[in-house]
């Protein structure tokens, strides 16, 4: 394993082994977790849970090998990269379990690795140093890494749905006041479905409640992407209205199409703007600012 593949998920980041793949994972800020395998089992999981301050760990590493005796055998505690744990057999497995309390974020991180035969010493020490908070920036804004997607989204905003599916993936992140949403999604076998250009695509994405549509071509060329603009008017009188700002566009590097929105109400304006460089998706250019006068 010459590389590995970051991955950052509830402000929590870790490198991982490229051919790792996360099968199960959590929405809930508060506690949950990402479980990852390879081909042949699972492999990894990392835990979180709210913790406002740091835990007693030798309670509840008592606590864990009295729950864990009827399940492993030769239970013995360990240390590595300053993580405490406990390690034993599981059955034809080796499994280590691992926990820290990341201060910046306040989240107790609990990491539990699953080795076939042996413990693996060297992949524990090497992935655990790279386990880290990754609390929101100083612009406001939460970084999350996941499924092929370098992001950045409003640290007020939460994860409220994920999409994983052969060839596609969608995030979806929302606002505390509605309308205001942002979406990424990632679409792989592309020249087995898609029959129109990118423009065209993107057009028909929109749906009903966007109105007096305006597209902006892109220009051909890596992370040149398609853009529309658009008045969010969903049907409803007390249903909130908005702007609408989507991109969209092949990127010839991994040859996949990428698709980004942002919805947002009329008084909280917070379309990313464009520096040249992407600052809402790692390949976007960025959304454009819909003037006021456009969205009323």
């Amino acid at each position: 394993m010459d590389s590995m593949t970051e991955w950052i998920w509830r402000q929590i980041g870790a490198a991982l082994p490229p051919d790792w793949e996360c099968l199960q994972f959590s929405r809930d800020p508060e506690a949950g977790r990402c479980a990852f395998a390879d081909r042949y089992r699972y492999r990894f999981e990392l835990n979180w849970r709210r913790s406002k301050g740091e835990p007693d760990f030798d309670r509840m590493m008592k606590d864990y090998e009295g729950s864990l005796a009827a399940e492993w055998q030769g239970i013995r505690r360990i240390k590595c990269r300053g993580w405490p744990g406990l390690t034993g057999r599981r059955g034809d497995e080796v499994v280590s379990r691992f926990g820290r309390w990341q201060p910046e974020i306040e989240l107790l991180v609990e990491i539990v690795f699953i080795h076939p035969e042996r413990r693996d010493e060297g992949l524990e020490a090497r992935i655990l140093g790279t386990v880290r908070a990754v609390p929101p920036e100083a612009d406001g804004f939460q970084r999350w890494r996941a499924f092929g997607m370098d992001l950045r989204v409003p640290q007020d905003f939460t994860l409220g749905e994920a999409v994983v599916e052969p060839a596609r993936v969608g995030l979806r992140f929302d606002g505390r006041k509605k309308p205001d949403r942002w979406i990424f999604r990632r679409y792989g076998m592309v020249d087995s479905w898609l029959k129109t250009s990118v423009r065209d695509w993107l057009e028909s994405q929109t749906g009903e409640p966007v109105r007096h549509v305006r597209c902006q071509s892109g220009k051909g060329g890596t992370g040149n992407a398609d853009r529309l603009e658009g008045q969010w008017r969903p049907r409803g009188l007390l249903l909130p209205r908005g702007a609408y700002a989507a991109a969209a566009w092949l990127d010839r590097r991994d040859g996949r199409l990428y698709h980004a929105i942002c919805i947002t109400g009329k008084k909280n304006r917070r379309f990313h703007p464009a520096h040249g460089a992407d600052d809402v998706l790692k390949s976007c250019p960025g959304f454009l600012v819909v003037p006021e006068e456009n969205a009323s």
